[in-house]
């Protein structure tokens, strides 16, 4: 029995030895391979357009800690002599009540930095997701990291491990707090880096690219910095206020949408059913608002009744496009308003308003689609509900009210944004142009 006690012994020991020569080769290989890209001295650096802020603690008032305050002061520098263009500010904003990248973002501006030369990036959670983010968001193919010196050999390696060209510039400014448990909490996170870099970690969120050459208040939360006020007034007095919109996590969702056939009796031969998709996928929508079921005969008379006001309304129960799906549908017949139509859309808009919640409905050639429930070779104008997303598949989530099949029917994400056209108002009109169009519904 001791024999075996000193065994587990010796190999709990090796095992121990083994990890902690791994954590050291790891720690001496980042360093090795990130000294040579690593400045004291700005002058010393090479020519970049980019500095990236890594983010760091903010307090409660938004007053930025040394550390991050120091790491600023160096951009700036680096901005006012011409050594870069743009600033890439990268931070922890994934809470209402704590925001990294708009507490640079105001000092940056209180320092006379252009407006046009500040970039957010509201999701960098860590080192990697920073950098992750800067190449494949922002298309920053080379830029200088503004750190502390402890900092620099793990963002400078990662950076160039991701083929960025990274350089980095010691942000050391004053003497902190916490020193040693920063240095050592560090050699850790180098083995972690290690990982991440070798495993290709994919960062949390991800998202629509912002190129760094373009416009600058495409990365800001929407919502504008007055001098005097938090409102403006337009010409016409009415006031606008202006929301922050918060980062979306990207996630499987399922919203629970009625479904109901556009035909709830397989009464195809009924032009009024032939041609519902526009009315029932309102009527789906509605129920979904208001919480209500639906059943056949409910829905069949809801579509005659639909029908009858878009005659006396537009002179037609056809097709109608997503503006007047909203104006005579929504607006006109159930005197709902609470929705938007936005056009030239790709399939990442209509995820990012699944995702905060909203149901959207989208007009599509639905030939395009190859729903093998349709009559074939199925309907040139139609519309879907798109009720979910599938993370994992890339799926999108449908209430189709083509066929009765069509609760929950799943749609390959570029096939549907493949087939998304905004078709116009009448009876089968020609398209004369193709455009997108989909209509946002919010409780």
């Amino acid at each position: 029995m001791k024999k075996i006690v000193k065994k587990i012994i010796i190999l709990f020991c090796l095992s121990i030895a083994i990890l902690a020569i791994l954590i050291v080769a790891i720690n001496f290989y980042i360093n090795s391979k990130s000294n040579s890209y690593i400045f004291q001295e700005m002058n010393d650096l090479p020519e970049t357009k980019v500095v990236l802020i890594l983010g760091a603690k903010v307090y409660s008032q938004g007053s930025m800690s040394g550390m991050l305050q120091d790491r600023v002061e160096t951009a700036i520098d680096l901005y006012q002599s011409n050594q870069v263009e743009k600033i890439l500010v990268s931070g922890d904003h994934g809470q209402d009540n704590y925001d990294e990248v708009n507490a640079v973002k105001k000092y940056l501006l209180e320092k006379g930095v252009s407006r046009s030369d500040i970039f957010l990036d509201h999701a960098g959670f860590d080192t990697y997701d920073s950098l992750y983010r800067a190449k494949e968001i922002f298309q920053v193919r080379s830029l200088i990291i503004s750190t502390q010196n402890f900092h620099l050999p793990r963002a400078v390696y990662i950076g160039r491990e991701l083929g960025v060209e990274t350089y980095g510039i010691s942000a050391d400014r004053h003497l902190y707090t916490n020193v040693n448990y920063n240095e050592f909490r560090e050699i850790f996170s180098k083995v972690k880096a290690f990982l991440d870099v070798n495993l290709n970690a994919k960062p949390k969120f991800l998202g629509e690219k912002i190129t760094i050459s373009g416009d600058s208040e495409k990365s800001w939360d929407k919502t504008e910095n007055f001098e005097n006020n938090d409102e403006v007034e337009d010409k016409e007095g009415v006031i606008e206020e202006y929301v922050t919109e918060k980062i979306i996590e990207e996630k499987n969702v399922l919203l629970e949408v009625p479904f109901i056939s556009q035909a709830p009796f397989a009464n195809w031969s009924d032009a009024r059913k032939q041609d519902g998709c526009e009315e029932v996928a309102v009527i789906m929508a509605m129920a979904w608002v208001m919480g209500e079921k639906l059943t056949p005969q409910k829905a069949d008379d809801k579509i005659n009744e639909i029908s009858a006001f878009e005659e006396r309304e537009i002179g037609t129960f056809h097709d109608t496009n997503a503006n007047d799906t909203v104006e005579i549908i929504f607006k006109g017949f159930y005197q709902y308003n609470n929705i938007e139509v936005r056009h030239d859309i790709t399939k990442e808009d209509i995820k990012q308003e699944l995702f905060k919640g909203n149901l959207v409905i989208v007009p599509t050639d639905g030939q395009l689609l190859n729903n093998p429930n349709y009559t074939p070779p199925g309907p040139t104008t139609h519309n879907l509900v798109v009720i979910g997303y599938d993370v994992i598949s890339k799926e999108f989530i449908t209430n189709d009210p083509g066929t009765r099949n069509g609760e929950k029917y799943r749609y390959d994400e570029d096939v549907l944004e493949n087939a998304l056209l905004d078709y116009p108002t009448g009876f089968h009109e020609k398209v004369e142009e193709i455009k997108t169009a989909m209509i946002i519904i919010k409780k």
